[in-house]
């Protein structure tokens, strides 16, 4: 009998609605320092990753852990440690089920240890571990718009549970918008157990509302009518290509553009979205576990199906970046493999 992982789901999803109501709590006043990649990052990232992982390895202290971020600006920024700690400190939530309150670090000391068993997290392909964003989409949170809280649990390579929280989301017209925000709530968390389905739930400072089941997913009958998520602002994607691909079907290009990778997962899952694409810039660009992980579960337990560019399955257990992998396709599956071949050929034509 498969593994239900209620307990795992249960406390996950208790961890992802305290880190979406912190860094909601945070939005309108954030700044921002500069990681070595030059991206964004702010005190809710590092604040939410802390409080991830303590409720976590509270309950499951045999499990690893790999995160995005780690403590070396804050170890050299006493000003922004004592920021963050102060967010860490505040943070509270008890489990409605048990009253118990979930796991906070204790000192600063333990805070930047914490983060730094997601930071310095090395994955894998055997055994158990966590894998978090605790704030995928920073640029777009920064403006307000549209991020993601990020969360999901690796078996001997495999997702077996995902969570995302999505704070800011709220649909206009059925279709997910960098810009239609929900002001007065906390968006939406999505969830799913390897085999048991995908969910949708409203998040409340008070709480989770009950979980609705996700319907199958169905594309159109005509790929001309394929709604295809992308990001042009990303640089690290070949659009050229997949425009290509578009234009084959004579489907817009694209149909919703969002910047945050887990926000177009929400898209492909509950926004109306039929497709998504990455085709690597270059052969050296890195594809992060943490920009996947989770999503690509809730979305293939809602009917959907992911592979890479040769067709070959996401291995979660490479490591930090999906190297055994080319690219990826994520399509609803009556679709997939009709999309695949005739991304196949554009790539063979390009010599990609």
């Amino acid at each position: 009998m498969a593994a239900s992982f209620a307990r795992e789901r249960h406390v996950a999803e208790l961890a992802v609605l305290r880190a979406s109501i912190l860094t909601k709590k945070v939005l309108s006043s954030v700044s921002a320092v500069t990681k070595a990649d030059a991206s964004p990052v702010t005190v809710a990232d590092f604040a939410a990753q802390a409080l991830l992982i303590s409720a976590l390895r509270h309950v499951f202290p045999g499990d690893a852990f790999l995160g995005e971020e780690a403590s070396e600006a804050l170890r050299n920024d006493a000003s922004l440690r004592d920021r963050v700690w102060e967010l860490v400190s505040s943070a509270s939530l008890a489990d409605p089920e048990s009253g118990e309150v979930l796991a906070t670090p204790a000192s600063v000391e333990e805070m930047l240890e914490l983060i730094d068993l997601g930071g310095n997290g090395e994955g894998g392909p055997t055994g158990r571990f966590w894998v978090m964003d605790p704030i995928d989409g920073t640029a777009t949170f920064l403006r307000g718009e549209q991020y993601a809280v990020s969360l999901a649990l690796i078996e001997d390579g495999r997702e077996v549970l995902g969570v995302l929280g999505c704070p800011n989301l709220r649909l206009q017209d059925g279709k997910v918008k960098e810009t239609s925000v929900d002001t007065e709530g906390l968006g939406v968390m999505l969830s799913a157990v390897r085999g048991q389905g995908s969910s949708i739930r409203s998040m409340t400072a008070s709480g989770l509302e009950s979980a609705r089941p996700i319907e199958p997913l169905e594309a159109p009958s005509n790929l001309k009518d394929v709604h295809i998520i992308d990001c042009l602002q990303s640089k690290s994607s070949r659009h050229d290509l997949i425009r290509q691909l578009a234009d084959k079907f004579g489907a817009p290009f694209p149909s919703t553009d969002v910047w945050s990778s887990h926000i177009r997962y929400a898209a492909l899952i509950v926004g109306g979205g039929d497709l998504h694409v990455r085709i690597p810039a270059k052969l050296e660009t890195k594809t992060y576990v943490w920009d996947h992980a989770g999503a690509q579960l809730i979305f293939t337990e809602a009917g959907g199906k992911v592979t890479d560019l040769d067709g070959r399955p996401i291995d979660f257990g490479a490591g930090r970046d999906l190297k055994q992998n080319r690219g990826l396709l994520a399509a609803r599956e009556s679709v997939h493999e009709a999309v695949l071949k005739q991304l196949s050929d554009i790539l063979k034509d390009a010599s990609y």
